[in-house]
């Protein structure tokens, strides 16, 4: 038994109306049993007995609202236990009370409906995050990401797909540093496979290499040490599935971009569900069935003038 619970007994016990009840019942009783008939005897014992029943019952009544209360105390307290740990998600957590507390002083109705309604939009991101998901629409923040986990220590390989429906495919600003972080990694040691899926006006059928337009995008990469390999759109009518932009980082996590016509990010999903991954991995090995490497190209080209 806890000492909270002692406590509480034993003042109730020693409360003036618990003692107060149980003096009178106590002379009243007496009283019947020296000086009433045996009917009345018997008619005192039952009030006691049903008396001691309700009392038994309104017991357990608040035993039970006791550990209702208990369980709730312990849920609320089961969050920052478990955050106390983590450091840094305890600092958020603290913050995102604050803010909350702040809130709650704010009396006028539009305010908090709007707050409500931000704060409702915060907790889905928040979902997301915690299913293992992260998702940047309309933005090129999602590269900070990517070159992050690009420069992690632990990783060992990085295959990816690039499907290249414009020539200025990654080759504006953000694209071309996010090249660079491409090469930085190989120099590092990191493995990069890419797969660049072409139009057909951007590598015609019947031709050995792939357009002026696009041929010096390639070529950079293969010259910085990334192993290129290419297949034309055209190849892939019986396997549309195929046709994305993903990065697949080791076992650790996938991305996938959409782009618009003008190869502007509208959005990308990182997800590190292991299970997505495996499935990644699979649809990667399906497409390279499909590929040439661009050094192969290059061995069967004629020479240049």
């Amino acid at each position: 038994m806890s000492r909270e619970r002692k406590i509480f007994r034993r003042s109730a016990l020693l409360s003036f109306r618990f003692l107060f009840t149980a003096v009178l019942g106590s002379v009243l009783m007496g009283l019947v049993a020296a000086f009433g008939p045996l009917s009345a005897q018997l008619a005192m014992l039952g009030c006691f007995i049903s008396i001691l029943g309700g009392l038994f019952l309104a017991y357990l009544g608040q035993e039970d609202g006791r550990e209702n209360r208990r369980a709730e105390m312990i849920e609320r307290l089961a969050v920052p236990l478990t955050l106390a740990p983590e450091h840094d998600l305890y600092a958020q957590y603290l913050a995102f009370c604050r803010t909350l507390t702040a809130l709650a002083g704010q009396a006028d109705p539009i305010l908090r409906e709007i707050a409500g309604l931000k704060l409702a939009s915060v907790v889905g991101q928040l979902d997301l995050l915690a299913s293992g998901t992260a998702l940047f629409s309309g933005t090129e923040g999602w590269r900070t990401v990517y070159e992050k986990i690009l420069a992690s220590p632990d990783l060992r390989e990085y295959r990816s797909v690039a499907w290249v429906r414009a020539t200025d495919y990654w080759q504006d600003a953000p694209g071309r540093q996010s090249m660079r972080a491409n090469f930085e990694a190989v120099q590092r040691g990191l493995l990069i496979e890419r797969i660049v899926i072409l139009r057909d006006d951007l590598w015609p059928s019947g031709t050995p290499l792939p357009t002026l337009d696009i041929r010096p995008w390639i070529e950079e990469q293969h010259n910085h040490g990334i192993w290129v390999l290419l297949v034309r759109q055209n190849d892939l009518a019986s396997e549309m599935d195929l046709l994305a932009d993903i990065g697949i980082y080791g076992g650790r996590a996938i991305g996938t971009q959409e782009l618009d016509d003008r190869s502007r990010t509208l959005r990308f999903t990182l997800t590190f569900d292991p299970q997505v991954v495996r499935l990644a991995r699979d649809r990667w090995e399906r497409l390279y069935l499909f590929a040439t490497p661009y050094q192969t190209l290059l061995d069967r080209a004629p020479p240049r003038a």
